[in-house]
């Protein structure tokens, strides 16, 4: 959906994460005793909060750390007796669950244990007892299973050790709740992989790149000649800030005068799930150019060198995409890029328009995705489906079939025709979001303190038109994050 104005675009979320010891402001090393914990990790089979009895973990082995589904990292403790609270955003019926033990040196495994459970942190029911527990070293996992039980949404460990430090590396928590989506690969459709070219369907017999190509894309003098609907764009010097938070954020995709929500949803799932990639295939040549890492329709690589000129309206406000309050940034590097890349292969003559699947390949390398209809989903599957498949690295991107439907108590609303990015979000009754690329939502604030992410709940009307274009990571996967979690958008 084209947005034909010119935008100037909360807070910080104040949320303890499991990727990042969670320390009081003005003091690095005072560790919390709680962490938040995202949805469709690993460990755990919802989000919630992780929490412990005392606050004396040193720097860097907090309570998060015993469910980042990181072996060589662990929580410990200074306490032999000590207790381990999961308050979870939803109850489940608990089947197994499994401990790891920490590294040498770190501290002593507890041998013994109580595992109970709770809907009301008040009265507790016991689920399981253990006692003289050995662990075969460092990194050793074993696991239980528990007897059929109610659901629960509070789970405690009572710990008992017999060293004077406590250590234990993971705990994971198992509802017998699928980790795939394997069953619900029947509904859906679309499937773009192509026999031809690892660049997918679209790149399939198009043009083979010469030399000549090779020159020319390597020469930042040469401007994109593909088109845009926006007849008052020329190309304007512009001043350029790679990275305005210090790494890529989907903050910087802010979209202006082109409509290219498909490829901005693309720019804002990758920096959402893998912003170390988009630094690894961009360079600063130091001179006002820009060399960008893509590949050609049969999957070669290839680098694009960029000037520093963007397409802007006679009052130099950036017609294409930009960071916040119009920063050109490495969104406007891309976007670019893709133009450029289309000048030569001719997959899309124009940039309004372009899809999703379209654009992913051309920076990781990989064409194959698939897509799931709107209707045949429901709420449960499409919520499994969006945490399995971001967790897992898939760039998610989707968009409604009908406009402005209120989305649960509002005051966002649905957009028809307009691609957004999939996020996780930590929103009461939703565990993910949808990005709009405008950098807010429809129905709210231009300074939207989320950044445009709409929280889709179980409202009974707002999921069932939504559907899904799922694309692969490609050489994006090398990048991936051993923990996501929601998103938070930075202040400006």
């Amino acid at each position: 959906m084209k947005r034909l104005s010119y935008l100037s675009i909360m807070t910080l979320l104040l949320a303890f994460s499991c990727s990042k010891d969670a320390v009081e402001p003005g003091n690095p090393e005072k560790v919390y005793s709680y962490a938040s914990v995202a949805s469709g990790t690993e460990n755990l089979p919802c989000g919630g909060v992780i929490s412990t009895q005392f606050d004396d973990s040193p720097y860097g082995q907090d309570i998060a750390k015993l469910v980042d589904n990181d072996l060589s990292t662990a929580f410990v403790t200074s306490h032999k007796n000590f207790y381990v609270l999961w308050s979870g955003k939803k109850s489940f019926a608990l089947k197994s669950y499994a401990i790891v033990s920490a590294a040498a040196g770190a501290g002593t495994v507890p041998d013994s244990w109580v595992l109970s459970g709770s809907n009301d942190n008040k009265a507790w029911i016991q689920l399981d007892k253990k006692k003289g527990q050995t662990f075969s070293g460092a990194g050793a996992r074993k696991e239980y299973k528990i007897p059929a039980s109610s659901s629960y949404k509070y789970y405690r460990f009572v710990f008992t050790a017999t060293g004077e430090t406590s250590a234990i590396a993971e705990i994971f928590l198992a509802d017998g709740a699928a980790t795939d989506i394997n069953d619900l690969m029947a509904l859906s459709n679309g499937d773009t992989h192509s026999a031809l070219t690892p660049m997918g369907q679209f790149c399939e017999n198009k043009h083979k790149t010469t030399a000549t190509d090779l020159e020319w894309l390597a020469n930042p003098a040469n401007e994109p000649t593909i088109g845009v609907e926006a007849t008052d764009l020329t190309w304007q010097d512009c001043s350029v800030t790679l990275y305005p938070y210090g790494y890529p954020v989907p903050a910087d995709v802010n979209q202006h005068a082109i409509g290219d929500c498909s490829a901005l949803a693309v720019f804002g799932s990758m920096a959402y799930l893998y912003p170390d990639f988009i630094k690894s295939i961009i360079t600063d040549n130091g001179n006002h150019t820009y060399t960008v890492k893509m590949y050609d329709p049969q999957g070669e690589p290839i680098d694009v060198t960029l000037s520093n000129k963007f397409l802007c309206n006679s009052d130099m406000n950036c017609g294409g995409v930009t960071g916040k309050n119009e920063v050109v940034c490495w969104s406007a590097i891309l976007e670019k890029a893709v133009m450029k890349w289309n000048s030569i292969y001719k997959c899309n003559t124009l940039l309004d328009g372009i899809a999703t699947e379209h654009t992913s390949p051309l920076f990781t390398g990989n064409g194959d995705s698939f897509a799931f209809s709107p209707g045949v989903l429901d709420y449960d599957q499409m919520e499994r489906a969006v945490n399995v498949l971001l967790n897992q690295g898939w760039l998610v991107i989707g968009g409604f079939t009908e406009d402005g439907r209120i989305i649960g108590n509002g005051p966002y609303k649905t957009v028809s025709y307009h691609a957004f990015t999939f996020v996780l979000d930590s929103s009461a009754g939703a565990t993910y979001g949808m990005r709009n690329p405008w950098g807010f939502a429809n129905g709210g604030d231009y300074n939207d303190p989320k950044d445009g992410v709409a929280p889709i709940v179980n409202d009974g009307r707002t999921q069932p038109l939504i559907d899904l274009r799922v694309c692969h990571p490609g050489a994006a996967s090398a990048y991936k994050q051993s923990f996501l979690l929601p998103y938070e958008a930075p202040q400006w």
